[in-house]
């Protein structure tokens, strides 16, 4: 499993590969600057005992412990501006020959393959609605919900302050 850590700044820290058999209790990451070794920079606790259920799924956040995740699909941004942009230039091209009918089958055709690409090949993540840290290539439960509005409000983003990455106070990570 791939996991994007964040601060309660909801600022990226580090990314770390997790194996969920036997998940680390602390995972650390890069210095920024460091000589690139494990170990150098941020330690960040994770609580694995309380984050996942007996069916493997993911039921908090293991970071900063909170019980609101969401689903999100993960797709390719540039794959679809692409596509969208390749889609409209042919479509322009058959609108200047005055073939309207053509012009239009490329658009269906292209949103058709636009739409089949997010639904089958897109991937899923779980992301914390507090922290913003994003959990992939793990078993996701029926009960897990897409991003909502109304949930995202309960968790605003905690203030920044300038000249600190993890806005913490930890002097030992």
């Amino acid at each position: 499993m791939r996991i994007d850590l964040r601060n309660p700044k909801r600022q990226k820290l580090f990314t770390v590969e997790v194996d969920p058999s036997s998940p680390p209790t602390v995972v650390r990451g890069e210095r920024a600057g460091g000589n690139g070794s494990p170990g150098t920079g941020h330690a960040i606790h994770l609580d694995w005992d309380r984050a996942i259920d007996d069916e493997q799924h993911l039921r908090r956040c293991p970071a900063c412990g909170c019980h609101d995740l969401y689903v999100r699909h993960e797709f390719p941004r540039l794959t679809a501006f692409v596509m969208i942009a390749l889609a409209a230039v042919i479509a322009i091209a058959m609108l200047g020959l005055g073939q309207l009918s053509y012009a239009l089958i490329v658009l269906g055709a292209v949103g058709l393959v636009d739409a089949g690409v997010y639904l089958f090949f897109s991937g899923t993540v779980m992301v914390c609605y507090r922290c913003r840290s994003e959990y992939r290539d793990m078993p996701i439960g029926r009960g897990a919900r897409p991003w909502e509005s109304a949930m995202d409000e309960q968790y605003p983003q905690a203030p920044s302050t300038a000249g600190s990455i993890d806005g913490g106070g930890d002097p030992a990570a």
